[in-house]
């Protein structure tokens, strides 16, 4: 953000102080506000909207356990080890939501639990699928193979081979959600203050300018995931902010047992509570023009996802679409998510890079990095430190 002079209102205005400043106001800020309640810290969080207004409030509600790969890539990529630690807090995740947000505060979110469908639109991709199935079965996760019947009656799709049933996934209303841990996390919000700068002060201090104010606080949290590079340098080899495209419909009758991906989980969908059907991906149609952190929608993507929904759901035909919008992710270079100081700047610390999945990863990563804070606690093969 750049501001004028003359439209620097922070002239002249005393720093607003804290113990912590939090960039960010979706759900890795203000779960990390949460997490760090009951350490007796005056906490701010700062947005450069409303709350959710960034990520959070613009992607699918998916919460998902794994990563953006299935299960056998994630092996392949990152090691046994390495893959079932990030199923591990993936799982983590959605149980605390569950039990503290939904359970222990009332979060009146549209949680549900019904698992999610992984499917196969080419034979060649049911292979790879039931291959992930069998080695995470072996491992203990409850998934099951379905075929092309079972998809038809519970989800009223057809051209489909077959998939695989994640038993323990979950869908949220992520605002809702928002709003709740807000509610709840002691912090003082402060929306429509854009950071335009921040400062490390000859005694370590931090100071974090808005064009409304300006805050100082001994630490601060960098939720920004794909808004990070626009305010640090460090994470322009990082984490890449890539758009993501979503379209929902009219509301139609039930017809979806549970959400869904597929296209080796580029592509997915799922009916919401009142009956609308959202549906987000196909970024690779236009992969370079997705790049960036402007939340246009991309009329060659919007239209792929209108034409998928009449292709694989006879019910959808002819059905309006009611919403169109495009949001901002934080892709990591190596698809894992930051948590922790960064490297040169023990002041400033980062949980973000979630690489598409942040609702199903962002509540336990923000409470890790709420250890590694006050007890300095070590975040693993996660820490921020890994990159340099």
């Amino acid at each position: 953000m750049t501001v004028p002079y003359w439209l620097d209102k922070s002239f002249g205005e005393a720093p607003v102080e804290a113990d912590v400043v939090i960039i960010g106001g979706g759900i890795s800020g203000f779960s990390t506000a949460y997490w760090l309640k009951d350490a007796g810290m005056d906490v701010v969080v700062l947005d450069k909207g409303d709350l959710a207004s960034g990520a959070t409030g613009r992607n699918a509600g998916f919460v998902t356990c794994g990563s953006v790969e299935h299960y056998t890539r994630q092996v392949s990529r990152h090691g046994p080890d390495l893959a079932r630690q990030l199923w591990q807090l993936s799982q983590d995740n959605i149980r605390l939501i569950r039990e503290v947000f939904v359970e222990g505060h009332g979060a009146q979110c549209d949680f549900r639990q019904r698992g999610t469908y992984s499917l196969a639109g080419t034979a060649h991709e049911l292979g790879e699928l039931k291959d992930a199935a069998a080695l995470m079965q072996q491992r203990g996760i409850d998934v099951s193979v379905v075929d092309e019947a079972h998809i038809a009656k519970e989800l009223g799709a057809r051209e489909f081979f077959g998939g695989v049933l994640y038993h323990d996934d979950g869908e949220v209303h992520p605002r809702k959600l928002v709003e709740s841990i807000a509610a709840h996390c002691g912090a003082t919000f402060y929306p429509h203050h854009e950071v335009r700068a921040i400062e490390v002060e000859d005694d370590d201090t931090v100071v974090i300018r808005t064009h409304r104010r300006a805050f100082r606080a001994p630490f601060v949290v960098m939720a920004t995931n794909g808004y990070s590079s626009l305010l640090h340098p460090w994470f322009e080899d990082k984490i890449y902010p890539t758009r993501g495209q979503i379209l929902v419909t009219e509301p139609v009758a039930p017809m979806m047992a549970a959400p869904c991906y597929c296209n080796f989980v580029l592509d997915y969908f799922r009916q919401l509570a009142d009956g609308r059907v959202l549906i987000g991906g196909f970024r690779q149609l236009a992969r370079e023009a997705e790049v960036g952190v402007a939340d246009v929608p991309h009329p060659e993507i919007q239209q792929a996802l209108e034409a998928f929904l009449h292709q694989h759901f006879e019910a959808l035909r002819g059905k309006k679409v009611e919403y169109r919008w495009a949001g901002i992710m934080g892709f990591s270079a190596d698809g894992l998510p930051l948590i922790g100081a960064l490297p040169q700047h023990p002041q400033i610390y980062v949980v973000g890079g979630f690489t598409g999945h942040g609702i199903g990863m962002a509540v336990r990563a923000a409470q890790m990095l709420a250890g590694v804070m006050l007890h300095g606690e070590s975040a693993g093969p996660l820490s921020a430190r890994r990159l340099g």
